[in-house]
């Protein structure tokens, strides 16, 4: 029975190292790896920024556009995609959706049959999270395989 993971990336340095041990996993189990970005659709409001300068979470216009463009996240996906192929894995298949990233993150696990998986435990997300909650809290409590959120 061939094993299946799925691993968010999001250019964090948190997604990276989960994408990291999702590929070196992958590579010892011969697991095949889904690698998965999704691009939020719409702009960050300005109140956002203010309330991450206030908390002290680090908010640039780079961090601002990446909810704004899928350019940012298909090179997200191109770095991810190469990072795993140097860490030895042959097949990888990339995903890049626009939405709401738990619900589709949630949704892709269940239609590909995932049995793990893997995303940072705070992400570019975080300034959103301040007010709707993380996606790795999200992802953890629903979905339909183990998940793995890393440091």
């Amino acid at each position: 029975m061939s094993r299946k993971f799925l691993v968010a990336v999001d250019g964090s340095e948190h997604g990276w190292k989960a994408l990291d041990l999702a590929a070196d996993l992958a590579n010892s189990s011969e697991a095949e790896l889904l690698i998965a970005h999704v691009v939020h659709p719409e702009p960050v409001p300005a109140v956002l920024a203010q309330i991450a300068k206030a908390e002290g979470v680090p908010f640039e216009e780079e961090v601002a556009r990446f909810y704004q463009g899928r350019t940012l996240g298909d090179k997200i996906i191109v770095e991810a995609e190469s990072r795993a192929h140097k860490a030895g894995l042959e097949q990888v298949e990339t995903r890049v959706a626009e939405g709401h990233a738990a619900t589709l993150i949630i949704e892709l696990a269940g239609n590909e049959h995932v049995d793990m998986i893997f995303l940072g435990s705070r992400g570019l997300s975080d300034v959103k999270s301040l007010l709707m909650g993380g996606v790795s809290h999200k992802v953890m409590n629903l979905a339909p395989c183990t998940c793995v959120a890393v440091k």
